[in-house]
């Protein structure tokens, strides 16, 4: 269980589901961890956990991330690997390409996008410094579905989806890999990112409760399941481990095997 041994780690939105089993299953293969949320109560909680240190950060903020950059290098001396997992699903009222209000369309933008290519670029010199490493953005199955009740959502994803590709172009020569994760549905508990993706179905009418959404949405998906946290951490242990050094610049699709159909 060592295959992130002597790795510096950062993993944003610890607080949150995904982002606490990343920082687990980081953390069980030997890599020292640091995860970060705006949320104080929910990071205190995870770093508890888990037993890996913390620190408050608004994603959104250029300051921050320099910050909370400079700090890791400091202490640590390097920074190996970067999980840009903090994000939003935003309203799921009235979001539909027709409906949608330009304010909410650029907070999600600027959380999912904006904060993306802050951290992106903040960690590439430390990076640079430490003669490589890996960044791992996480998009979602949604850049490459159709998503008209959660338009800005979908765009958002996609955005993460191409800016990956770009700093995997300009990172490979000083040995930055960056590749994206795309979660299908992914079981995230009560107020996580899906139970609100149901619940905002079932308001919306296209169900007439959530677990007939789930049941929907579940039929959908050829392995039959919704996927777990920890599916999704365990395919970003493999891209932030040595055992993917050649790879750099894909999206790998966590979903069960969705998109086949």
């Amino acid at each position: 269980m060592n295959r992130l041994s002597n790795k510096v780690c950062l993993v944003t939105g610890g607080g949150g589901a995904i982002g606490h089993a990343t920082a687990k299953a980081f953390k069980d293969e030997g890599a020292t961890v640091i995860i970060s949320d705006i949320s104080e109560r929910l990071l205190d909680e995870s770093a508890e956990e888990i037993g890996c240190s913390s620190v408050v950060q608004d994603v959104t903020s250029e300051e921050q991330w320099t910050q909370v950059i400079d700090e890791i290098e400091k202490k640590h001396g390097r920074i190996d690997v970067l999980v840009n997992n903090a994000g939003i699903l935003g309203s799921t009222e009235n979001v539909n390409p027709e409906t949608t209000q330009v304010d909410e369309f650029r907070r999600i933008q600027l959380v999912n996008v904006e904060s993306v290519m802050l951290g992106c670029r903040s960690v590439i010199p430390a990076m640079k410094r430490a003669g490589g490493g890996s960044i791992v953005n996480i998009s979602s199955i949604a850049a490459v579905l159709a998503t008209p009740f959660e338009v800005a959502y979908g765009v958002s994803k996609a955005a993460v989806r191409h800016l990956s590709w770009s700093v995997a172009a300009h990172g490979a020569p000083f040995g930055i890999r960056c590749n994206s994760i795309m979660p299908g549905q992914i079981e995230t508990g009560d107020g996580g990112m899906m139970d609100s993706i149901l619940k905002g179905a079932a308001r919306r009418g296209e169900f007439s409760d959530p677990e007939a959404a789930r049941a929907t949405f579940t039929a959908l998906i050829p392995l039959g399941a919704l996927g777990t946290p920890h599916d999704v951490a365990m395919g970003a242990v493999y891209l932030a481990s040595d055992e993917s050094r050649y790879v750099s610049s894909i999206s790998l699709q966590i979903s069960g095997g969705w998109l086949v159909l």
